[in-house]
């Protein structure tokens, strides 16, 4: 029986790879545009993990970690359509085009939304011509929710890509 959980883990962690979208070495993606990809994966990491943290109840901990593997990533996800997304994006582009952090508010189906970008910074993390950018989305029903931090470079015709 213990070998089952074990292989039950095993298979939900490879599944979600094969599941989830792989960006092509031209294709430039967000973190955010990656939220379900990178929920799918935090939960297959997280299942395998439970399993292997135990002798008894692999097949418990493996449910237990997937859940808290993916939970995070995918309230961010829950939260915002693909257009919103987009244009939590656009608002990324405006700090960075701009040097100054960006307000934006919209009313979407779930009522009115509203996105502050905070003033991008430097990072010498992937050299002298990137920024990072961090953000804020807030609504009446979830309260403000921090998006994942974003890396940007500039490139040689001026405009800023995902790192």
């Amino acid at each position: 029986m213990r070998f089952t959980h074990l292989a039950f883990a095993s298979v939900l962690a490879l599944s979600t790879f094969s599941m989830a979208p792989v960006a092509s070495a031209q294709q430039h993606q967000t973190q955010l545009s990656q939220c379900m990809r990178n929920g799918l994966i935090g939960a297959g990491v997280g299942g395998l993990i439970g399993a292997l943290s135990s002798r008894h109840h692999r097949g418990q901990r493996a449910v237990i970690g997937a859940a808290v593997g993916g939970v995070g990533t995918w309230g961010v996800c829950r939260i915002l359509s693909n257009r919103e997304q987009h244009r939590v994006e656009n608002g990324y582009q405006q700090a960075l085009d701009n040097n100054h952090s960006y307000n934006e508010n919209w009313h979407s189906d779930d009522g009115a939304r509203s996105l502050h970008v905070n003033r991008p910074e430097r990072t010498e993390e992937y050299g002298a011509n990137c920024r990072r950018v961090t953000a804020t989305v807030s609504d009446p029903n979830n309260g403000s929710q921090d998006l994942p931090p974003e890396t940007y470079c500039r490139t040689s015709s001026g405009s800023w890509v995902p790192a």
